[in-house]
C-alpha cells in the first residue's frame, strides 16, 4: 500500500554497538534485552555480518545477472543499467522473471524464482537468521519454502528523477527480514524505514496477522500515515554483504535511491526480503 507522498530524504542507520553478531557461535546468535526494546519501540533491529558464507549469497547474484533476459543488463556493462532497460522489458519478461519498473527490478515469479533450495539456504533458512527469529517471534518458526526473490535497485540516470516509495506490505508475517547480498554503501538504494511507525499502524488490520486494513479504519491509517511521513526522518539501511535488518511487517519502508552513477563507480544493490511465521498455525488471506 503506497499514497503519493513527498517524504523527507532519509539520513543513514546507525545502531548501537551491541548489535554486532558474536562472532564466538555465529550460528545461534543471541538477542539481548536491549535489542528487544529497541525492536519493539522502533520496529527493526539490524544484525551485522549475520550471515558470514559470502560465497553462497555470491552465487545469488550471479543466479540473478543470468537470469536477466536477451541480456538487456550485463553484469561487465554499466551502461545496460542506465539505458532505459525497463523499455526493452516485455510483458513476457515480467512474467518469466519479475518485472522492471525504471530502475527497479524484483526477481521473482510464479514458476519458483524464490523457491530455489540455495537461495532459501543463505537466506530465509539460514541457522543465524532463524535464530534471531525464534527469539523475537518465539518458537516454532515455520521453514521458509520461499523467499520474495531478489530485489535489484540499478542507479538513477542523471536525467531521471526518482524518490522514495513508502508503503507498508499487504502481508501475514510476523516478521520479516532483509538480507544484503552485496555491500551496500550509503546513497546506493540501501532499505529505507520510518522508525515507529509501527506502532501508529498496527491496530488498523483486521487482526494481528491479518493481509489487510479494516475498511472501517481506513480514513484514520491514512491519517497517521501521511502524518508519519511528515513528522519522522527515514533510515537509509546501508552495510555490507552478509548484513542483516529484521523489521515488523506493520513498519513503512521503501527501497532507497541508487545514486552511485554520481560517483567514481556505480553499482548494483542485491537484496533478499525473507517472511517468517509460527509453524503449526493456518493463515489464510482474510
Amino acid at each position: 500500500m503506497a499514497y503519493d507522498e513527498n517524504p523527507q530524504s532519509p539520513v543513514r542507520l546507525l545502531e548501537p554497538r551491541y548489535c554486532e553478531v558474536d562472532s564466538v557461535d555465529s550460528y545461534s546468535p543471541n538477542i539481548t534485552p536491549d535489542e528487544v526494546t529497541l525492536f519493539k519501540r522502533d520496529g527493526y533491529l539490524v544484525k551485522r555480518q549475520l550471515i558470514k558464507d559470502f560465497r553462497a549469497l555470491e552465487l545469488i547474484v550471479r543466479y540473478t545477472w543470468d537470469r536477466v533476459p536477451r541480456q538487456i543488463l550485463t553484469r561487465k556493462n554499466p551502461s545496460t543499467w542506465i539505458d532505459k532497460p525497463h523499455k526493452k522489458w516485455t510483458d513476457h519478461d515480467a512474467e518469466q522473471v519479475g518485472r522492471l519498473s525504471r530502475g527497479n527490478w524484483k526477481m521473482r515469479s510464479r514458476n519458483g524464482i524464490g523457491c530455489e533450495p540455495f537461495i532459501l539456504n543463505a537466506t530465509g533458512n539460514h541457522p543465524a537468521v532463524r535464530a534471531v527469529a525464534r527469539q523475537l517471534i518465539g518458537s516454532p518458526v515455520a521453514i521458509a519454502n520461499r523467499v520474495r526473490g531478489v530485489y535489484v535497485v540499478l542507479p538513477k540516470p542523471f536525467d531521471a528523477n526518482a524518490g522514495l516509495g513508502p508503503h507498508v506490505d499487504h502481508a501475514a508475517a510476523q516478521l520479516s527480514a532483509m538480507i544484503l547480498l552485496d555491500d551496500v554503501p550509503q546513497r546506493t538504494g540501501g532499505f529505507t524505514i520510518w522508525p515507529g511507525s509501527h506502532k501508529r499502524l498496527h491496530p488498523y488490520w483486521n487482526t494481528c496477522c491479518s493481509a489487510h486494513i479494516n475498511s472501517r479504519h481506513k480514513h484514520l491509517f491514512q491519517r497517521a500515515y501521511r502524518d508519519i511521513l511528515e513528522r519522522v526522518p527515514p533510515l537509509e539501511f546501508c552495510g555490507k554483504r552478509g548484513d542483516v535488518v529484521f523489521w515488523h511487517p506493520r513498519l513503512i519502508h521503501s527501497a532507497g535511491v541508487n545514486y552511485s552513477l554520481e560517483r567514481s563507480k556505480p553499482i548494483v544493490r542485491f537484496v533478499v526480503p525473507c517472511d517468517f511465521q509460527h509453524a503449526g498455525l493456518t493463515y489464510f488471506d482474510d
